[in-house]
């Protein structure tokens, strides 16, 4: 999965047409290695509705406050500029939650 790399590449990503899911994830988080386990098969099923991002708050403080995330994992979904979803916080998510998550995205387009 690509990574967002800078603020500005984050408010090029989420004004595209379509929908851009952001992962906000770190490699010291259990629950975000724990949903690392399954996310490549979601990205793969779900690849012609969603562009994937990860986002590091460890770098990328400035995209993390602009999205509005304070705890990880988290999930964003911005469609033209606007958030169209959203999964915030910090609790650990299953496979079903973010299938269900992008699903609620899928519709919210």
């Amino acid at each position: 999965m690509n990574s967002i790399q800078s603020k500005e590449q984050y408010l090029e990503l989420i004004a595209n047409k379509k929908a851009t899911v952001l992962f906000f994830s770190a490699d010291w988080c259990p629950d975000c290695k724990f949903i690392d386990g399954f996310f490549d098969e979601i990205m793969e099923k779900n690849k012609d509705d969603f562009d994937f991002y990860k986002v590091n708050p460890d770098s990328q403080q400035e995209v993390c406050e602009a999205a509005n995330v304070m705890g990880i994992p988290s999930f964003v979904t911005y469609q033209n500029g606007s958030v169209i979803a959203e999964m915030v916080g910090n609790d650990s998510r299953t496979k079903e939650e973010v299938e269900n998550y992008l699903a609620r995205s899928k519709a919210a387009k």
